[in-house]
Formats: C-alpha cells, sequence, structure tokens
C-alpha cells in the first residue's frame, strides 16, 4: 500500500508512488502514462470515464491522480474532485492535478476553491508536470504533520506544530503561519490569530496577512477597527479583490449599506466572472431594494454558472421572490424545479430545505388570490413559524422570510402576519443598522417595514432599562431581566448584554455558575457569533481565507436544550 493510502508520512521518492490517468482519450492517456513511467512511476492505472475513475480511487489508494478538465460524455474533472472532497475519500496526501484546455476565470478560481494542487493547461511540456508534482508533494509533505492534526481533531496540536514551524523558519513556514493564524480564527481565537496575522504582515507584508487581521477584528465585534485595517489595505493592495470583499461586510455592519454596494462593485469590477462576488452584490442590492439590478446580477450570475460548486441556491431564491413579484409564474416554477433538484440531493441540508418550502409556498399563491390558496398560504406560514426561533434560522432566513411575508402581503394572497414579522424583528433588530437592513426586505410592504423599525428603538429601550438597573446597583435584577428578554425574543444583542453583565458583577451574583450556564447556552444557539449578517452560505470559505480540511467540512446543527429551564 502506498504512503497517501495508509497514512503514513508522505515519501520523496516519486518513483514508488501508484498514479491514475483519468482522461477519455486513449491516446493522451498512453501519453500521460508514458511520462509518468519515465518520471519514475511503476505502478500506473488508466480510466476514460469518471464513474471509472471514481470507482478506481475508492478501491484502490493512490499518491497521484492526473485528470483531464472535461469529458464529452458528460462529468468533469472538477465534479469528480468536488465529489471526492465532499465524500472524504481522497487523502491528504494524494496529489490531484486537472490538466484542461482552457484558462478562464471561473475555471482557475473553481479549481482553487476544491483545492486541486495544480492546474495546467495544455499544451504543456513533461518538465512542467514534474515540477507541478514535486512541487505540490513537497507543500504536502512539508505540512503532513499539522493536517493530520486536524484531521484527528487535534487543533490545539496542529497550532502549536504552526507555531514550531514559523519559530525555525522551516520549511513552508508561511503556509504554516497563515495554517496557524486561520485554525484560531476558525476557533474564535481572535486575538491569538490577530497577533499572528500582524507578526506575518511585519515580517513579510503578505496583504492576506492584513486581510486576516481585518477579519479577525471584524469577527470579534470590532468593524470600526476592520474599517481602518481594510483602509490601510487598500492604499497597499488596490487592486485586492478580497479585501473590498470583506470592507463590504464590515460596512454591513456598520449600516453603511451605500458603501458596501460599492465595495461589492468593486471588488467585482476586479474580477467580473467571478460567481461569487456576482452574488453577494446581486444579494445586498435585493435586500436594500434594488430588484432591477439584483436580478440583473443574479440571473447573470445562474446563467453562468449554475452546475459550479461556487454557485449558491440562495440566488435562485431571490429570483423566485422577484419572479413572485412581476407575477411570472413559469419563471417562478423554474426556480421552484432548480431549488427542489438540489434538495433532493441534500436532503440534510436544513438550509436548502428552508428555501424550498419557502419558494414553495410562493408557488401556491399564483396565478390567482383567490380564498382558498390564501387559506392555504396562511397554514403554510403558520406551520413554518416554529422554525423562527431555532438557532440555525439566521438573519438570511430572516430577511428572506420577510422578502416573501411583504411580497405575499403586497398582492393580498394572505392575511397580515403583524406577530410573525415583530417576532422576526425583535430577534433581529441587534442594531439599528440591522433593522434598517430588515425593514429594507420588508420594503414592498410598507407596513410591515414601519413595524421592524419599531422593533428595534423597543430592543434598545428594553435592554437599556435593564443595564441601568445594574449601574444603579442592581446586578441581579438587571442580569435576570436581560435573561428574560433573551430568552423571549432571541436576541443576539440582549444575550450579550447579559453576558457582559455576568462578568462585570460576578462577584456580585449569588450562583454566578448557575447564571453562567445558562447565559451560555443563550449565547451558544443564538449569540452574536451566529447571528451577524452574512451574504451567502456562511459555510463557504470565506474571502482571504485557506482551506483546511476537516474544519472546512460543514459542521453539525447547535442543539440548544432547555434553554428556558
Amino acid at each position: 500500500m502506498s504512503a497517501a493510502g495508509s497514512g503514513a508520512p508522505l515519501p520523496t521518492d516519486l518513483r514508488r508512488n501508484a498514479a491514475l490517468v483519468v482522461d477519455a482519450n486513449p491516446t493522451t492517456r498512453m501519453t500521460l502514462a508514458g511520462q509518468l513511467r519515465s518520471f519514475g512511476f511503476t505502478s500506473i492505472s488508466q480510466t476514460g470515464r469518471i464513474a471509472d475513475a471514481r470507482r478506481e480511487i475508492e478501491r484502490h489508494p493512490f499518491d497521484l491522480v492526473v485528470c483531464a478538465g472535461t469529458f464529452p460524455r458528460g462529468g468533469s474533472g472538477q465534479e469528480l474532485l468536488d465529489d471526492l472532497r465532499r465524500s472524504g475519500l481522497l487523502p491528504y496526501g494524494t496529489v490531484f492535478i486537472l490538466i484542461t484546455d482552457e484558462a478562464t476565470y471561473l475555471k482557475v478560481v473553481e479549481a482553487a476553491e476544491s483545492s486541486v494542487d495544480s492546474y495546467i493547461v495544455r499544451p504543456y511540456s513533461a518538465a512542467t508536470l514534474y515540477d507541478r508534482i514535486e512541487q505540490a508533494q513537497r507543500r504536502k509533505a512539508a505540512l503532513w504533520e499539522i493536517y493530520r492534526a486536524l484531521e484527528e481533531r487535534r487543533c490545539d496540536d496542529a497550532i502549536e506544530r504552526c507555531l514550531e514551524r514559523v519559530a525555525t523558519q522551516g520549511p513552508q513556514w508561511l503556509s504554516a503561519a497563515r495554517w496557524g493564524a486561520e485554525i484560531m480564527l476558525r476557533l474564535g481565537r481572535f486575538g491569538q490569530a490577530q497577533a499572528l496575522f500582524q507578526s506575518i504582515w511585519d515580517a513579510q507584508a503578505q496583504p492576506w496577512a492584513l486581510l486576516g487581521v481585518a477579519r479577525c477584528q471584524l469577527d470579534s465585534g470590532a468593524p470600526s477597527a476592520a474599517l481602518e485595517t481594510l483602509r490601510q489595505l487598500i492604499e497597499v493592495a488596490p487592486d485586492y479583490p478580497d479585501a473590498y470583499d470583506v470592507l463590504g461586510r464590515a460596512q454591513m455592519e456598520l449600516g453603511r449599506f451605500d458603501d458596501a454596494l460599492d465595495s461589492l462593485q468593486r471588488a467585482l469590477e476586479a474580477t467580473p466572472m467571478a460567481i461569487g462576488r456576482q452574488q453577494r452584490l446581486g444579494m445586498l442590492a435585493f435586500f436594500l431594494g434594488n430588484r432591477d439590478k439584483a436580478v440583473e446580477l443574479l440571473q447573470r450570475a445562474t446563467d453562468l454558472g449554475l452546475d459550479s460548486k461556487m454557485f449558491d441556491a440562495e440566488s435562485l431564491v431571490l429570483l423566485a421572490i422577484a419572479a413572485f413579484e412581476r407575477h411570472d409564474a413559469a419563471e417562478l416554477e423554474r426556480h421552484q424545479a432548480e431549488l427542489a433538484k438540489r434538495a433532493r440531493g441534500y436532503p440534510d441540508d436544513n438550509r436548502l430545505q428552508r428555501f424550498v418550502a419557502l419558494v414553495d409556498l410562493l408557488a401556491q399563491a399564483l396565478p390567482t388570490p383567490d380564498e382558498e390558496r390564501r387559506t392555504r398560504v396562511a397554514t403554510e406560514l403558520t406551520a413554518m413559524a416554529p422554525g423562527v426561533g431555532t438557532p440555525d434560522f439566521d438573519m438570511e432566513a430572516a430577511c428572506n422570510l420577510l422578502a416573501a411575508l411583504a411580497a405575499l402581503a403586497h398582492q393580498g394572497c394572505t392575511p397580515e402576519h403583524d406577530a410573525l414579522v415583530e417576532r422576526l424583528g425583535l430577534r433581529f433588530a441587534t442594531s439599528k443598522a440591522m433593522g434598517e437592513l430588515l425593514a429594507s426586505a420588508a420594503s414592498h410592504h410598507t407596513r410591515y417595514a414601519q413595524r421592524l423599525r419599531e422593533c428595534e428603538t423597543t430592543m434598545v429601550q428594553r435592554i437599556e432599562q435593564a443595564l441601568r438597573r445594574a449601574h444603579d446597583g442592581e446586578p441581579v435584577l438587571a442580569l435576570a431581566e436581560l435573561c428574560t428578554i433573551a430568552r423571549d425574543t432571541l436576541n443576539a444583542r440582549a444575550v450579550e448584554s447579559a453576558w457582559l453583565v455576568l462578568q462585570r458583577y460576578q462577584r456580585d451574583i449569588p450562583n454566578p455558575e448557575r447564571w453562567q450556564q445558562r447565559v451560555q447556552a443563550l449565547r451558544q444557539g443564538y449569540g452574536t457569533a451566529r447571528n451577524r449578517p452574512a451574504l451567502g452560505d456562511p459555510r463557504l470559505r470565506p474571502s482571504g481565507g485557506v482551506h483546511l480540511g476537516p474544519m472546512d467540512r460543514a459542521p453539525a446543527p447547535v442543539r440548544v436544550d432547555n434553554v428556558a429551564a
């Protein structure tokens, strides 16, 4: 068995490794096999179909897979790689190289998103192929122990090994430093991650390092500080698209939505074929009420990459809502069918299932909002209401539901649902900016929009009143009141305020451990870390981030039991 398949340290001698060549053209396969044999490979398998390649990889360990980009009978090397990554069938030690005839922006970025080890465009020389294999294996060998620690969920060990590599300036030390900082950031160790990113920036002035500082500031709840860091970064790297992505996010959190639109537009202008950036800009435009711009961008992203792994099904939801607003039943049905197809492939993906339920609701209300349809839609909304209180129902879900509710109410397809709108407002209006974003999402129905703004004012008043109790010497009453508000509304601002009171007045509060258990349960399910505004799937690699193997796998849903106890 080869080292890559067994989990042993990666070999440095390429002559004894096993390789798989995947290409529909027999002549090309033979040529590639001959090249690999000349490099010293002694075990070389060949196949001309994606399905056969998948079976070969399931049955046998390979240290190298060289795969064509496209296949005449359907499928692609990119799809094979994505499937292997999702299924956990491709060991870290296996070098995967795509060989393709095209080097479009979309194809190159898709390859990067999937962590392909090398992307070679024909024509190429045998020397180029050899160099790419050797370089990829050197990188993997240098980071092998760090990756193995991550695979075994030994994150502290992985961080320690990264820091040791940085301290000794060992092989791939810069990559190790980036991994270490990224692991810390994913674990919520914002101060440590920021310090490491800053030290990399001071030593090497890598743009991604200063961007990492800004991301740490943003994730730790300091968007103003992140804004200043990003301005510094853009001064020295004005053509760095990821910086504008993160800048747009910081501006969103500060409620500077027009500025955020400009920043996301700058990022898209730098990379006009980037599907993700088209979608993020389109999503923000949609929630700010600019339907024409939103539909143009989201439709372009759909036309360009509906089958791309970078395509986010959220775009289909927003296009479906826009189609409903235009009374375009045929287009709504197309988006409904595509979402249903995706959801069948991922039945455990709560986000996708929620998308399907929302678009199905809209489809029931067209073409004519008669009494029977209104009753059916009202019944479906009543059935959906409990889901609003679950931890995984986030700001994105709230904005989607509010946009749909506003469209339904505006067209007289359902009775008013003020109670549900208020519930959403009380939970997600954590600041004036977020209250305004919610109101913009519901702008098609003026009364809903106004009610959402009022919810933000109500939450501010209730939380400030409780905090005054603590300031006036009644921290226990203040904490009890904040916990009640947090439990009743699930508002992240109330949750974090309760946590701050507990930390500040812990010595004056009887049984602080009991209170801490209650507040920590609320924080885990409903705190700020889980309720920041996001454009697109939060499980995807963030702008400026790197792939971390096991840490990039979709997390299990958070369960918060007995929060009210």
